[in-house]
């Protein structure tokens, strides 16, 4: 039961402004087979570094967002 209480809550802690960054690099990406995120421009804009921009990324592919991306640095 915790697990699943856990599973819920998780996408809710994951690093909104971050994620919303790097939605925009997402959509503005030019169109292939896999968008690609810039994790370098992602940082400088939100001020996170470039594991914890990874990281975000990472875990909200977990949870269905960032469909078929790739990340470069």
């Amino acid at each position: 039961m915790l697990n699943l209480l856990a599973a819920s809550v998780k996408p809710l802690t994951l690093n909104r402004k971050v994620l919303e960054t790097a939605y925009e690099l997402y959509l503005a990406a030019p169109e292939a087979a896999y968008p690609i995120i810039n994790l370098r421009e992602l940082s400088q804009r939100t001020g996170a570094s470039l594991l914890e921009c990874r990281n975000a990324i990472i875990e909200a592919h977990h949870h269905g967002r960032f469909p078929q991306c790739a990340l470069e640095t």
